[in-house]
């Protein structure tokens, strides 16, 4: 499908199977994140029955000028579709979602994003994807549903100290040192431990009424995701483990997981979650990534929990970015 802006042809190419280049493109822009990489369409694939397909925004010198992962799913059974790539376009039936997308290399940022969603609407019943929180233009495109959802990043490419100085005082650093002089321990999570960190982080699940995670979604995320950049810590006091978090790297930029505590952790008010983060801000300080990115939060709360998180999330000091979440 071509269409035309401000003089500028765009040509939507829409493929099943992942291009070679396709990692290697999205390396090139800051944006560049984990959600639109061909290993995690291969984990949602195999334990979400989400069907990836693979999107370039060709402009009219031939170059690439943005690309992002959709995936289409069904709430009863997925539609298969068909691996040609006109046929493909014509295919797509269901919810489209997409997250932090697209990536773009151009300049032309509004305008490819607003032809993105355009070309996603006539081809799609129903849409949910969100934009990056770095992309800072307008959502214009008509018939669509946007809602502004916000997210803290910390830039890691500053000073240590000036990271540090950045946090409230009282509510983070405080608790640090209290996590620390109180005998909380903190280790990578590796092929061993992972088993340990699904129990504590399943456990935490139940306690907060979610849905526990079965074994092979915490090991296939792990394994997958590995060959792009995923770590996790673990928290431990008296060897009893008290708390975990997992994130993803790629491209520089940290992405949050699964976060785990115990009431232990609660109860003898250990502050793991607080170490725990310091040390992957530690961790990513020393091996020069890029963004930490704190997850999405309410920016105007409507309960108590909402403006909790609001809260936790802003004594981290860090930017508030803004960004659109796209509804059809």
């Amino acid at each position: 499908m071509y269409t035309k802006s401000n003089g500028m042809n765009f040509e939507f190419r829409l493929e099943k199977n992942c291009p070679d280049d396709w990692n290697k493109n999205l390396e090139k822009s800051t944006a560049g994140n984990v959600f639109n990489t061909q290993e995690y369409s291969e984990y949602t694939k195999r334990r979400l029955n989400w069907e990836p397909s693979f999107l370039s925004v060709i402009d009219g010198r031939g170059k690439i000028a943005a690309q992002v992962v959709l995936f289409e799913y069904s709430r009863n059974k997925l539609t298969k579709i068909s691996s040609s790539i006109n046929r493909l376009a014509l295919k797509i039936s269901n919810t489209i979602k997409w997250i932090y997308g697209p990536i773009i290399f151009s300049q032309e940022s509004n305008t490819i994003t607003n032809h993105f969603i355009s070309y996603l609407k006539s081809k799609a019943s129903r849409l949910h994807g969100s934009a990056h929180p770095f992309f800072n233009g307008t959502i214009t495109t008509e018939g669509i549903k946007t809602e502004k959802w916000s997210t803290i990043i910390i830039d890691l490419q500053q000073p240590k100290s000036s990271i540090l100085n950045s946090f409230d005082k009282k509510s983070v650093r405080k608790n640090i040192e209290r996590a620390e002089e109180r005998g909380v321990k903190v280790k990578e999570i590796d092929e061993k431990s992972i088993e340990d960190y699904h129990k504590i982080l399943n456990e935490f699940r139940i306690s907060t009424g979610n849905k526990p995670y079965e074994k092979d979604d915490t090991y296939e995320l792990w394994n997958f995701l590995r060959k792009v950049g995923f770590k996790g810590f673990l928290a431990s006091k008296d060897d009893t483990n008290i708390g975990g978090i997992t994130f993803s790297f790629f491209n520089g930029y940290l992405n949050e997981w699964g976060i785990a505590r115990t009431q232990k952790d609660t109860n003898e008010r250990l502050y793991a979650q607080d170490l725990l983060k310091w040390k992957i801000i530690e961790w990513g300080i020393e091996n020069k990534q890029k963004f930490y990115d704190l997850s999405g939060f309410n920016p105007n709360p409507a309960t108590e929990k909402e403006k909790g998180i609001l809260r936790y999330k802003k004594k981290w000091g860090g930017a508030q970015y803004d960004y659109w979440v796209i509804r059809k």
